[in-house]
């Protein structure tokens, strides 16, 4: 595939570029924003794991890492992205990784699913793109073919935001309880149909608690 120029996938190294971007991150997010963040408690765990969440602007993987405090988490960028040497140099310095979209890229499936079974936390959106208008769309399956191939557990996420760039804004960061292993009934024949599930499941999570955001965004 063609985002193998862009990526070493036989690396599974935890960088800690975004260390470096987490001082200038806090300011923004106690200055120009506030930032909100619920549910903390269900992502202190030192297990290899998912963090789904919505996404509707392109400060949400920054708002995510952001919330996970001294968390160093590893994302899922789309290869276009990567094809920028500059930007390619950064975003791996974050753990980004490349992943073609809409075409069954296996490589980074099955790279995302390794990183989690050596303990890391992949954040992914399972959109699969940011939603213009702000309000949830309908997941991928991508995120439940990872979480069958590590057999992880999944945290559902919900960023919302007050007032869309303006300054003062408020964004909410709501981490839900843990979607189990278990609890996503995979069997060795159900293929992509349930893939496709139990991203709905996790999508369906994610949603309840974006609304409990947002009610709270519109009563400020």
């Amino acid at each position: 595939m063609e985002e193998k120029k862009y990526f070493d996938f036989s690396d599974y190294k935890t960088r800690k570029g975004f260390n470096v971007f987490r001082p200038l991150c806090n300011l923004c997010c106690n200055t120009r924003i506030k930032l909100v963040v619920e549910g903390e408690e269900n992502i202190k765990r030192d297990d290899g794991f998912i963090i789904a969440a919505n996404h509707s602007i392109i400060y949400d993987p920054i708002f995510i890492a952001t919330a996970c405090k001294d968390k160093l988490l590893h994302f899922v960028a789309k290869y276009e992205v990567f094809k920028n040497p500059i930007v390619a140099a950064i975003l791996k310095s974050c753990n980004a990784f490349p992943i073609v979209r809409g075409k069954g890229d296996m490589q980074a499936i099955n790279y995302a699913s390794d990183l989690i079974k050596k303990g890391k936390v992949l954040c992914i959106f399972p959109e699969g793109t940011r939603s213009r208008d702000g309000y949830p769309k309908k997941a991928k399956s991508g995120v439940g073919y990872i979480a069958r191939n590590a057999k992880c557990d999944v945290v559902p996420a919900a960023i919302c935001i007050s007032e869309k760039g303006k300054f003062g804004s408020e964004v909410y960061v709501k981490f839900g309880e843990a979607i189990k292993y278990e609890d996503m009934n995979f069997t060795e024949e159900g293929g992509n149909k349930e893939n496709k599930e139990v991203a709905n499941m996790v999508m369906d999570n994610i949603v309840l608690l974006w609304r409990e955001c947002r009610k709270k965004c519109k009563s400020k």
